[in-house]
């Protein structure tokens, strides 16, 4: 409640309370996971979330795909373009992909694991995003195939998860493939279903 009327210490000290008698509940955990990242929290939220999957449960599929999520969006916004940064950049892809990997395998059917790797596929996470470097033919071909791999992907995630985030996923693909029609009609698609989400919430 706190949270929701933006009062976001008082509500990070309640968790924080809470956490010092409850400390081994992997959902009270999940939740403060959600809520670091939410306050823009990433370095605090990698180091909770590093912990819960190593003093607490190394199987848990929550913890895993927000490791993956973190490891992926600090490899995206870095902007070192030194030798060194460029390795821990695709390091970081690596590293992301290899977390959404192993929530799959412990649960074939978590369509954010798989929602996470369509992503990577789409946006060439461990070629061209973490940098490498490949001539432009080459480049744009493996773009085309890439979109068409991730779309196939969100297909399936989509009859699962009716989530706005999936259409604008879908739509990415279709504009990388210079489909432009199509990215159009997802991303509307996609913005109608937040906005249906959001009213449902409201009521």
């Amino acid at each position: 409640m706190l949270a929701d009327l933006n009062q976001a210490n008082e509500a990070h000290e309640l968790l924080k309370q809470a956490l010092t008698t409850h400390s081994s509940s992997l959902n009270l955990r999940a939740y403060y996971t959600c809520f670091l990242i939410q306050n823009h929290l990433p370095k605090v939220a990698k180091d909770f979330v590093f912990a819960t999957l190593k003093d607490h449960n190394r199987h848990d599929i929550y913890s895993l795909c927000a490791v993956a999520w973190i490891l992926y969006s600090q490899a995206r916004e870095s902007r070192d373009m030194s030798p060194k940064g460029i390795e821990e950049r695709k390091r970081g892809f690596q590293r992301a992909v290899e977390a959404y990997h192993k929530a799959l395998q412990l649960d074939p059917l978590c369509a954010v694991a798989a929602q996470g790797l369509a992503i990577a596929i789409a946006e060439d996470a461990l070629g061209v995003l973490s940098g490498v470097v490949s001539s432009p033919a080459d480049g744009a071909q493996q773009r085309m195939k890439n979109a068409r791999e991730a779309l196939d992907v969100f297909a399936k995630i989509r009859e699962s998860l009716n989530d706005g985030c999936v259409y604008v996923n879908v739509g990415h693909s279709y504009y990388a493939r210079d489909e432009f029609d199509k990215a159009i009609e997802s991303v509307s698609e996609g913005s109608t279903v937040f906005m249906y989400g959001f009213l449902i919430h409201e009521l």
